[in-house]
């Protein structure tokens, strides 16, 4: 079995934090998903050649990869974020030490894709929340958890004020 809770503490130690203003970041907009200074792993930095989730978290014994998304999500996108951020975390720690196998179907793994709410017209959020149930069936083997939520409901459910 995979440990997680070292894992977290190897990520506290060797992995740069920046607030999660700087994480939602949208660069073409210049504005952020998420106005707030609590600090969250940058997980884009592990890996730059692959399409990585912005931020991870660890929580209850599971990691949970975030995407922030403001401007139009394409199908592919929400996939190769999905899939690439377990390679990129599990080539990480394997490179660093944890020689634990995964075996999948996997209760550790979570993800949460986050749309800017107030970027969206209904008829772009009933797209999003479409292609997220899609995956949700999908990837049900590779995640316990695969949801996508907008930035209200991403700072409820991680307690950000």
């Amino acid at each position: 079995m995979i440990r997680i809770s070292e894992i977290e503490a190897f990520f506290e130690k060797n992995v740069l934090k920046k607030n999660l203003k700087d994480i939602s970041w949208d660069k073409a907009n210049n504005v952020s998903l998420i106005n707030s200074d609590k600090e969250s792993f940058d997980f884009d930095e592990l890996n730059k050649e692959i399409k990585t989730s912005d931020t991870v978290y660890f929580e209850n014994g599971k990691i949970i990869f975030v995407e922030f998304k403001r401007g139009k999500i394409k199908d592919i996108d929400f996939r190769l974020k999905a899939t690439e951020s377990i390679i990129s975390l599990y080539n990480y720690v394997f490179e660093n030490g944890f020689k634990e196998k995964l075996c999948f179907p996997n209760e550790i793994f979570q993800i949460y894709v986050v749309y800017d709410r107030n970027n969206s017209s209904p008829t772009r959020t009933l797209a999003i929340t479409t292609t997220g149930r899609k995956l949700e069936k999908e990837y049900k083997h590779f995640f316990s958890k695969y949801q996508v939520i907008d930035n209200d409901k991403f700072k409820g459910r991680f307690k950000i004020k």
